[in-house]
């Protein structure tokens, strides 16, 4: 029973900080789209070119890391892919009880029932095809990051991961992470992307280089 409460507890934290990571992936990425459409509607600041060009270059570094450390399984980090992993081994440990007691409210049995199916226990079905949609989908920016962001390998892919590819990949880790959210918390979101209690563009009505 210890040893259960210990990878609840582990388990729990490691939510947390996933949701954390996938909040901030959520931010850049909606900062960006903006800063492209701030761009697009300015023909005045689109040349020259190269403070844009350096924009989007570090936004694709930044975001196919952050990627792969969600797909990363080494024991030494905390990754949506590990949790993963683990619950498929401990499938066990989460069961429709535990979630019961854990979290008293009307609808927690029905909850249980949607994230992880109609048995006593979580359905180690569900976290498996978990892992090969992220897998799938994450193959190409995985790949990417280690040949070109990582190591500057001189090897060539035969298809580089597209900014449709890297969207589908952050679509499904948000879906995913919601569910695991609401298994271990019983919160319930309907995006994950954080609002803004200021104006973040404000920078951007100002003059920046003064005389």
């Amino acid at each position: 029973m210890d040893k259960n409460k210990n990878y609840l507890n582990k388990w729990d934290r490691w939510v947390d900080s996933i949701h954390k990571d996938v909040e901030k992936l959520l931010s850049n990425r909606e900062i960006y789209r903006r800063y492209l459409e701030i761009v697009k509607n300015n023909q005045e600041i689109q040349s020259p070119s190269d403070f844009h060009i350096w924009v989007r270059e570090n936004y694709v570094a930044s975001v196919v890391t952050a990627i792969r450390r969600q797909l990363d399984t080494r024991k030494d980090v905390i990754s949506l892919m590990r949790l993963l992993t683990e619950i498929r081994s401990h499938n066990q440990i989460l069961s429709r009880d535990w979630h019961k007691n854990a979290h008293q409210y009307d609808w927690a049995d029905a909850d249980f029932t949607n994230v992880a199916g109609n048995g006593a226990f979580f359905a180690k079905e569900i976290a498996e095809e978990d892992i090969k949609q992220l897998e799938s989908l994450g193959k190409s920016i995985q790949e990417y990051t280690h040949k070109y962001i990582a190591h500057k390998s001189k090897d060539q892919m035969k298809k580089l991961p597209t900014f449709n590819d890297v969207d589908k990949f952050i679509e499904k880790l948000e879906e995913i992470t919601k569910k695991y959210i609401l298994l271990f918390t019983a919160s319930g979101y309907a995006g994950l992307l954080p609002i803004w209690q200021y104006d973040w563009e404000e920078i951007f009505r100002k003059k920046w280089i003064k005389d």
